[in-house]
């Protein structure tokens, strides 16, 4: 248990990522001394910001300063440390960032580096909670490796799906409709080479308007991904905020009008600057769903302005929509809605 009490130190750091070989990898670093792994991270200079100590402890332990900091993305962790005979309360606070060029050049505090998959980078973590702040931001980058690591079926969606509040039927066939749908996008991306996890495609298509099926309308995405945060089902919720960005960027859905505490609040969630695969057949396939209905993307879109005022959020969306949908018209040689009797 932290001790308030107890003085106060301060340390920032960063979870740091690159896409090797078409996964992500995490930079880990091996204490000389202790001889135990953990993160780029070190302690504040006077009057500087949280960012900029991690930048500079960054470039001090590893020599990298191309980095591209992501989102909103911030963890805090709080725990009582005892070095030679003193206690204090220390708190690290990570960001989030992607590594852009440059080669690791250790320090004399590390004598080793490990770009390391999830699974590992997780493992050699010394503590949970330092292994859990990884679990986060891999939520944030919206790492695959974790439909691996924490497996789930379209069933356990449907399950978890149906166990809530306002989980109408109509919402329900809404959803599995879409799951169908973005199941067969998936299929056809695999079928093309392109790294899709299926399976998830289609469970966190499933899961994408959980925040109605809680009663949360006004404020699903974030409110639905919050809510599987706290499940099994974390990895899969995807689709609650990518459904209604349609990848677009935070500054567009801003202009739009979209509220910028929701937008700032998506961006602490994940990483909104890229789509994942599974992504992309998720708001493809939520585009083409009128209530339980398959149609094209245009009869949705007339549908969704006769029913909503925000037509420059929707004008936004039928734009990201028709990016997706020629995204995948160039992997698969022909228009995705001719797989599904839409085009």
């Amino acid at each position: 248990m932290v001790d308030d009490s107890l003085p106060t130190r301060v340390a920032c750091g960063f979870v740091l990522v690159r896409r090797t070989a078409g996964r992500l990898e995490y930079l880990i670093l091996r204490n000389r001394g202790r001889g135990d792994w953990g993160l780029p991270k070190g302690h504040a200079d006077g009057g500087e910001s949280e960012l900029e100590t991690a930048l500079r402890e960054t470039e001090e332990e590893t020599g990298l300063t191309d980095l591209d900091v992501l989102g909103r993305f911030r963890i805090e962790l709080l725990y009582n440390v005892t070095r030679r005979g003193r206690r204090y309360r220390k708190t690290v606070i990570y960001f989030a960032a992607r590594h852009r060029s440059g080669r690791v050049t250790l320090s004399k505090e590390h004598d080793k580096h490990r770009w390391a998959p999830l699974e590992e980078a997780m493992r050699r973590m010394p503590f949970d909670n330092l292994s859990e702040a990884v679990r986060r931001a891999a939520l944030f980058f919206k790492d695959p490796a974790l439909f691996e690591l924490e497996p789930a079926t379209e069933a356990d969606a449907l399950a978890h799906l149906t166990s809530l509040p306002e989980a109408s039927k109509s919402l329900v066939a809404h959803l599995q409709g879409g799951a169908r749908l973005a199941r067969t996008f998936a299929e056809a991306l695999a079928a093309a080479g392109k790294p899709i996890h299926v399976e998830a495609t289609a469970a966190g298509t499933l899961l994408h308007d959980v925040g109605r099926a809680l009663g949360q309308h006004e404020d699903h995405p974030r409110a639905g991904t919050v809510h599987l945060r706290h499940t099994p089902l974390a990895a899969y919720g995807f689709g609650c905020i990518s459904h209604f960005t349609k990848g677009a960027s935070a500054k567009k859905l801003i202009k739009a009008g979209v509220a910028k505490s929701l937008v700032k609040d998506m961006d602490r969630l994940v990483d909104l600057s890229r789509l994942t695969w599974e992504e992309r057949c998720c708001a493809l396939a939520d585009a083409c769903m009128k209530q339980d209905t398959p149609v094209p993307p245009a009869e949705r879109f007339e549908d969704l302005r006769a029913r909503y005022d925000s037509h420059d959020v929707i004008a936004l969306q039928e734009a990201r929509v028709a990016k997706i949908r020629r995204k995948l018209e160039r992997v698969l040689g022909r228009d995705p809605l001719e797989l599904v009797g839409l085009a």
